[in-house]
This record gives C-alpha cells, sequence and structure tokens, in this order.
C-alpha cells in the first residue's frame, strides 16, 4: 500500500472541476458563504486587536483582511481570517472527525484566490480537495485526537490546507506530497483552553491555514517532505495518537462519496456537541410545556467522549470564566436556551455570565453519561427535565439540526449569513458579496468579490 500522502497527492492532482457534482460544488460555496458571515460577525470580538497587531508587523500584501483595512500576504491573512472565522464557534463542523474544515479552508483558498487571481472554478476545486483531505484524517481516529487533547482543527487542519494551496499554486503530485509531509511537522493544536477559557482555541485554523499555505509554498520552491508523514514509523498518525491507524481505508471512496457534504451547519454560537441538547429544549418549549420558572432540575445525558469538553469540570461549567469559557459549557447553554428567546451571539458575553438568574438556572443542570449514545458519528442530545410540580418532561435528539442527518434549507443559512455580516457591512455590500460567493464557480477572478469584506 502506498504512503497516505502519496493517495492523497494522487487523487487530488487529477482532480478537476467536473470531476466534483454539481450539488458538492453549490454545497461548497455555501459553505464559504458562511464562513465569512462567522468571520465578518467575529471581526469585533475581544481577540482580534492583538491579531491586527501580528498582523501590523506582517506587511503589506494583496490579501483581503476580512472587516479590516489592512491587507496582507496570503498567509499572514488566512492566520488571521481563520482565528475570525473560527472566534464565535459559529463555523461548521464535521461529526465524524470533529473537524471545523471551513475555518481552516475557506481563509486559505480565499487568500491565494486573490494573491494568485484564480478563477472561481479552480478556488473551488482546491476548497473540496482539501476538504476531502482534512476529514478523511480526522475520520481515520474519530475522537481520538481530543482524547489524546489534541484539537483535531488545528492537528488535522494543515494537511487539508496544504492540498488546497497546493492545488492553488499548481503543484502536481510530488509537490502536492511534499507539502503533505512538510505539513506534519506543522500540526500542532493542544485543548489546554478548557482548563480557564482562554481564546488560543480561535487560533487554531488559522494557525492551520497558514501552515498549509506556507508547507505548499516551501514544496512549490522545492523543499520536500517525508511521503510518509502521515503514516510512518515517526509520523504524525503515531505520534499524536501513540498508536498505529489506517487512514488508508477512509481513502477507498475519494471521488465517489463526498464528505464535503457532510459537514453540519451551525445554528448556536457556541460548542456544536451542546447544539442537540438546545434544539431539545428548544422542542420543549416549543410545544408549550416548558418554562424556566417552571424547572426543578435538569439531567443531561451525555456521551463519555463529550463530557470532558462540556461538562467537565463542573465548578468552572456552572459558572464560566469568560464569555468564551461559556461556549463550552452545557449547562449555561441549556439555561440559556430556557431562559433567553434565542441562543445567539448575545448570550455569550461578559454580562450574561454575571447574570444571578442566569447562573441559578445554570446550577440546575447536571449530567449523567449514556453509555449507548452513537457519538463521534452523530452529535446526540437527550435531556430529561423535572418540573416543581413534579411531572417530567424528555426530549431526544439523535443529531444537532443543520446536519446531514437533519439538513436545514440554504434559505437557513443565507439568513444566518446575513444576520452575521450585517454586524460588520452595510446592506448593499451583504447583498453583493451573497451574490458574488454563490456565483463564484463563473468568476473569472474572485478579487473584487472577496475585497467586499474589508472594512473601513
Amino acid at each position: 500500500m502506498p504512503p497516505a500522502a502519496r493517495l492523497l497527492a494522487e487523487w487530488a492532482a487529477r482532480l478537476r472541476p467536473d470531476d466534483i457534482p454539481v450539488t458538492v460544488r453549490e454545497n461548497a460555496a455555501l459553505r464559504v458563504l458562511d464562513t465569512l458571515g462567522c468571520a465578518l460577525a467575529g471581526a469585533r470580538e475581544d481577540h482580534v486587536p492583538a491579531l491586527l497587531a501580528l498582523l501590523e508587523r506582517s506587511g503589506e500584501g494583496p490579501c483581503t483582511v476580512v472587516g479590516s483595512a489592512l491587507t496582507s500576504g496570503p498567509a499572514p491573512a488566512a492566520l488571521v481570517n481563520g482565528a475570525m472565522a473560527h472566534g464565535l464557534d459559529f463555523d461548521d463542523t464535521h461529526a465524524d472527525s470533529i473537524c471545523h474544515a471551513s475555518a481552516v479552508l475557506v481563509p486559505t483558498v480565499l487568500a491565494l484566490a486573490e494573491s494568485e487571481h484564480l478563477t472561481g472554478q479552480a478556488a473551488l476545486t482546491a476548497l473540496v480537495a482539501g476538504y476531502e483531505t482534512m476529514i478523511r484524517i480526522g475520520m481515520a481516529a474519530p475522537g481520538r485526537f481530543h482524547a489524546r487533547g489534541w484539537h483535531a482543527t488545528a492537528a488535522c487542519g494543515p494537511f487539508g490546507a496544504a492540498v488546497t494551496a497546493g492545488k492553488c499554486l499548481g503543484l502536481a503530485e510530488d509537490g502536492l506530497m511534499a507539502a503533505l509531509g512538510i505539513a506534519a511537522s506543522m500540526a500542532s493544536g493542544v485543548m489546554e483552553f478548557l482548563e480557564d477559557g482562554s481564546w488560543v482555541k480561535r487560533l487554531h485554523p488559522g494557525w492551520a491555514a497558514q501552515s498549509g499555505i506556507q508547507a505548499a509554498i516551501l514544496a512549490k520552491g522545492g523543499f520536500t517532505g517525508p511521503a510518509t508523514g502521515l503514516d510512518g514509523r515517526f509520523g504524525f498518525l503515531r505520534a499524536a495518537l501513540g498508536e498505529a491507524v489506517d487512514v488508508g481505508k477512509r481513502l477507498d471512496d475519494l471521488g465517489h462519496e463526498w464528505e464535503t457534504v457532510r459537514s453540519s451547519f451551525k445554528l448556536y454560537p457556541c460548542c456544536h456537541l451542546s447544539h442537540a441538547y438546545l434544539d431539545a429544549i428548544t422542542r420543549l418549549k416549543r410545544m408549550g410545556d416548558l418554562r424556566a420558572e417552571e424547572v426543578e432540575d435538569i439531567e443531561c445525558l451525555v456521551p463519555a467522549g463529550e463530557a470532558p469538553i462540556i461538562c467537565e469540570p463542573v465548578e468552572a461549567k456552572l459558572r464560566p470564566r469568560t464569555p468564551y469559557d461559556a461556549k463550552f459549557s452545557l449547562p449555561f447553554g441549556i439555561a440559556a436556551a430556557l431562559a433567553r428567546e434565542r441562543v445567539d451571539i448575545g448570550v455569550f458575553s461578559q454580562e450574561s455570565i454575571g447574570d444571578a438568574n442566569l447562573l441559578a438556572l445554570t446550577a440546575r443542570v447536571r449530567y449523567t453519561i449514556d453509555p449507548d449514545s452513537a457519538f463521534p458519528r452523530t452529535f446526540p442530545g437527550w435531556v430529561r427535565v423535572r418540573l416543581k410540580d413534579g411531572r417530567t418532561l424528555e426530549a431526544r435528539e439523535e443529531s444537532q439540526r443543520g446536519g446531514p442527518d437533519r439538513p436545514i434549507a440554504p434559505d437557513e443559512v443565507l439568513a444566518k449569513f446575513r444576520d452575521n455580516a450585517a454586524q460588520a457591512l452595510p446592506p448593499l455590500r451583504v447583498a453583493a458579496l451573497e451574490s458574488g460567493i454563490l456565483g463564484m464557480e463563473s468568476a473569472v477572478d474572485l478579487h473584487s468579490t472577496i475585497a467586499l469584506c474589508r472594512g473601513g
């Protein structure tokens, strides 16, 4: 069996626009739009000034920095745009791999589309090649990266970004394989942010995008990387997981099955593992049986693999230390879904985490382990609500809305984009950006469309 990097490089090098079904190309364009909306809404978040200060030291370039008047080279621009796209935790997630692929790959492809003056068709082809690469590497060990303390998006992202960037730069098979080998030495990103609610997870997709672009540029210049960088004796997978992993079995259906379309669009700006629980609470509220003031306590039945991320340590989850910390608290999310009309960007604020009434409701949420969960094949949600009058209400969702098992209409994604983009752009530019991205496949040059994301 050839090394996995050789198989991926061979497939990606051959991939042409017509090899990708129309439905997949359209879905990819919708993901570009969703990701740009998330980045625009995230461009005013508290972590962004530090990113822009870093960028000012990197020099100017041809690439747009979303929501800013600054421009930069491809790698620095992708770093900052990826960190903004992921800053609200509102970007899409692929359940089986537990990867935020779009926040890595959309900044990668848009930066190089500007610097290399790519057609929209070439950009979409490169984007899909990166999606299929990154997701399948994550699927080789579903849930096991997180269990070892690795953020799968950060660890698998450089490989997808290297393929996307390599396609944008016109690398042939050997160049793509070298880029993947180089990326193996750049893959990193740990989950320790969960210990104090600090910002570093926001940086991970941008860091992966930057790494992939740099790996591809180095490969184009003749720099070499090991063909066995993914699955060799000292390769990424064995080093990260402490054991051999058969990534090759995830590559057998490349070009026949498209994992790109199986990523879930997010409807709440918080950790995706919580979403089905919020769906369950919302359903009970909609049925008219549930009001916050009537709740005695709520039990969430949680897969063992989710508990360390959204339920533990219990004390911190019941009293989030920062707004970002609150995004990874299932009890806080449940309380917000009960008490607020909707769980939107404003829920995860300094004011909310100090709201005594909301924290009192958060304290009534507990969890037990569900030993029969389908996680990580799906991100399920199961709640039991005990009311003060003695009644018990129960709702169970096998997966969250927005995923492949419970898809949402494109109109819902567009509505989300419009709401998010309106945080940074005037209405006419939001409409022009939407039209340009949805029609990107026919674009001769994407520069003018991408530039609509700039701020003043």
